[in-house]
């Protein structure tokens, strides 16, 4: 393990787009150093060497020769578990990109090899680092619009034919939701709490793979409150976490607003937050005024924050903010999204988190 001032030896698995996001802004992060890249696609060895740092065509090969400190998983998720497996064993920490792995079964295997041999892992549900997030959470945690009644939300866009080039985009699994929408469930649930119960209905891929295209999603929390959250990947639209919050560098932001939250005595949207409320004096009621209250939430830098995060949590310093327990309790809820649309009835999260 690094020394508190050594910076941290990373090595990344995974050349795609996230993979690629992580490689940059460890390359500008004092507290790591990047020692190795893997991965056996053509251009990984061009990659590596803009970047100055080692390739490697397997995970193996990095952890025999250059033996990092910590990992960051950005492979395809069906190879989430298998790597994440040896990294255990070896004692290596690790920051596994959602979602967490391609099943629960081998979720549940790898946190429990991980425990074995003390191996602390970071998830990387990246937005709960966002301002905007920290501060809806505030929101609700402090009773800012009262009970928790429901909440909507919007993700669409179209993404073009040549992200369905990689394989297993086009395959089960690739689909928006474990993809995308797994960021918005795990959202909700970081700000909501636990979800109970799922009930969705998806269409099929407009581009005849056999995956989803999009659909509707309804979330029943412990609770009480509501959540509803139309979603497509074939659909040109301003709204959207990444539209909203230019998180994603290739998406060129709107600024519109794709949630709302709403409460026994007032609103907010999200995730440029205004919250909404009757003017002062006597009980809420549709016959008086409601204003907005901005309430600014700061710069944007949610995957470097996490990036710090890791490097603290390898070196022992800091606990995981989103560990393997969120990482399976919010797969669970994606996959009975699935089943549920296969069912056709609701569906009950088969991991959840207690309390």
């Amino acid at each position: 393990m690094s020394s508190e001032r050594a910076p941290v030896r990373l090595g990344i698995i995974g050349v795609g787009a996230i993979g690629r996001r992580h490689l940059q802004l460890a390359s500008q992060e004092i507290q790591c150093r990047v020692v190795a890249l893997v991965d056996p696609c053509p251009e990984a060895a061009s990659i590596a060497a803009a970047a100055g740092v080692p390739h490697r065509v397997t995970p193996h090969a990095m952890l025999d020769i250059e033996r990092p400190d910590g990992v960051i998983v950005a492979a395809p998720t069906q190879l989430h578990a298998p790597i994440g497996l040896d990294l255990a064993r070896r004692g290596i920490p690790m920051l596994m990109e959602k979602p967490f792995t391609d099943t629960l079964e081998a979720g549940l295997e790898l946190v429990s090899v991980a425990a074995s041999n003390g191996v602390r892992i970071c998830v990387g549900h990246h937005r709960r680092f966002d301002p905007a997030v920290v501060a809806a959470r505030e929101i609700l945690a402090g009773n800012r619009i009262g009970r928790l009644i429901g909440m909507s939300g919007v993700w669409a866009a179209r993404k073009p034919g040549a992200y369905y080039d990689v394989e297993w985009r086009r395959e089960a699994g690739g689909g928006p939701v474990l993809i995308n929408m797994i960021h918005d469930i795990d959202m909700l649930r970081y700000c909501c709490g636990e979800v109970k119960r799922v009930y969705a209905e998806i269409t099929p891929s407009d581009r005849a793979f056999p995956i989803e295209s999009g659909g509707a999603i309804l979330l029943r929390f412990n609770s009480g409150a509501l959540a509803t959250i139309s979603f497509s990947d074939a659909a040109p639209s301003p709204w959207g976490w990444e539209r909203a919050t230019a998180d994603n560098p290739i998406i060129p932001p709107s600024g519109e607003n794709c949630y709302r939250f709403f409460g026994s005595c007032g609103s907010f949207e999200f995730p440029q937050i205004r919250l909404w409320r009757d003017e002062p004096g006597g009980e809420p009621c549709w016959s008086r005024r409601i204003r907005a209250e901005p309430r600014p939430v700061g710069p944007r830098a949610s995957l470097a924050a996490q990036l710090r995060n890791f490097c603290h949590v390898v070196r022992g310093q800091e606990s995981p903010v989103v560990g393997p327990e969120d990482g399976l309790a919010t797969l669970a809820v994606a996959q009975a999204v699935l089943e549920s649309s296969r069912r056709g009835l609701p569906v009950e999260p088969a991991y959840r988190i207690a309390g």
